[in-house]
C-alpha cells in the first residue's frame, strides 16, 4: 500500500483544535501522506500553528490564502493535491490513528473508488457493529439520505472520481451537492460501519449559527438537488419523500419563527405544498400534519409559545 493520500485540511479561525486535528492527521499508522493546509485568511493564530507545524513534518504543506469560505480553500486543496487518493477533514475534528490504513486497505482490496466510515455518535442509539458492506447506488443513496449522511469527510476516493470536481463558492450545505455528484459517478461505494472520525459538537459554525436568508435559500436548493439527481427507484422515492417532509417542516417552523425571512409567506406557501405532496397519510407525523392542517398566522402563534416555552 504506497498510494499517496492527499488529505485536505481548510483552515479557518481554528487555533482552538487545530494541533490536535493535524497532529491526528500526522500520527497515522498509515504513513504516506501529503497533508494540505489551506489558511483561509484566519485573523487568529490558526497561520502560525500552521507554519510550525509544517516545520515539524516535511509532509504538511501550508497554502494562505484571503479569506473565501470553506467551498473554496476545499477548491484550493484539490487544486494543489498529488495524491492518488483524496480526504478532507475539517480543522475542528481529529480521526482515530487507524482510519486512513483501514479505509484504503479496503478501498485497494475491493478495487473500490469511494470508501466510507462513520463519525462518533451523538448518543448511544447509534449501533457500530464495524462491518463492512459494498452498496450499489440505489442502497448508499438510501442510506446517505435517510442518515442525512452528506458530509464529504466521512469518505476518502480516488483521484479521478474527483480530481475535476469543485465544491459551490459561497454556500452551506456544499457537501449535499457535491456528494450526490460522486453517487452518481461511481458503480459503488464501500461502508465500513465504524466511528473513525471524531466530530467536534463544540465549535459553532456557519451551520450552527443563526437562521438566516442564506439558510432558508439554500435548503430549498439543496432539497431540490437531491430529488432532481438521485435514480429513479421506488425506494429512493420513499426515502426522498420523508425527507422533504422532515427537513421541511424544520424549516417552516424556523421561519414561522422567523417570520420576518418570509413576510410574504411564500416560502412557507410552498414548504406547505411540497410537505403536503410527499406527506404519508398512513403515518401521521404531528408537526407536519400540523403544517399541512393549519394556517400560516395561527402556525406563527404555536411557533412563538414554544420558542418562549423552551426559553
Amino acid at each position: 500500500m504506497d498510494n499517496l493520500i492527499s488529505v485536505i485540511v481548510p483552515v479557518y479561525n481554528a487555533e482552538k483544535y487545530l494541533m490536535r486535528c493535524v497532529k491526528s492527521i500526522s500520527n497515522q499508522t498509515y504513513k504516506n501522506l501529503e497533508i494540505i493546509l489551506v489558511n483561509d485568511g484566519s485573523s487568529d493564530d490558526s497561520q502560525s500553528i500552521c507554519e510550525s507545524l509544517s516545520k515539524e513534518d516535511s509532509r504538511i504543506k501550508l497554502i494562505n490564502q484571503k479569506n473565501g469560505g470553506s467551498s473554496i480553500a476545499r477548491n484550493t486543496g484539490l487544486e494543489n493535491a498529488n495524491g492518488d487518493i483524496i480526504s478532507f477533514i475539517d480543522s475542528d475534528d481529529f480521526i482515530e490513528d487507524t482510519m486512513l490504513e483501514q479505509m484504503i486497505r479496503l478501498m485497494l482490496d475491493n478495487k473500490l473508488d469511494v470508501i466510507e466510515i462513520e463519525r462518533n455518535a451523538v448518543s448511544n442509539t447509534k449501533i457500530f457493529d464495524n462491518s463492512f458492506t459494498i452498496e450499489d447506488p440505489i442502497v448508499s443513496t438510501e442510506r446517505i439520505i435517510k442518515t442525512t449522511a452528506f458530509q464529504v469527510w466521512k469518505r476518502i476516493y480516488k483521484r479521478h472520481v474527483v480530481e475535476n470536481m469543485r465544491f459551490i463558492p459561497n454556500i452551506i450545505h456544499q457537501d449535499v451537492f457535491f456528494t450526490i455528484d460522486v453517487i452518481n459517478k461511481v458503480p459503488s461505494i464501500g461502508y465500513l460501519n465504524s466511528p473513525l472520525y471524531i466530530y467536534n459538537r463544540e465549535s459553532i459554525g456557519i451551520i450552527r449559527s443563526k437562521y438566516s436568508e442564506m439558510k432558508r435559500d439554500i435548503a430549498i436548493r439543496a432539497t431540490e438537488y437531491i430529488a432532481a439527481n438521485i435514480q429513479k427507484h421506488p425506494k429512493l422515492e420513499k426515502v426522498m419523500n420523508s425527507y422533504i417532509v422532515s427537513y421541511y417542516t424544520d424549516h417552516y417552523f424556523l421561519l414561522s419563527r422567523n417570520n420576518k425571512l418570509d413576510k410574504q409567506r411564500t416560502y412557507r406557501k410552498k414548504l406547505k405544498r411540497e410537505i403536503f405532496k410527499a406527506y404519508d397519510f398512513s403515518k401521521i407525523r404531528l408537526r407536519s400534519f400540523l403544517v399541512i392542517a393549519m394556517p400560516t398566522k395561527f402556525m406563527e402563534i404555536i411557533s412563538s409559545s414554544y420558542q418562549s416555552i423552551k426559553r
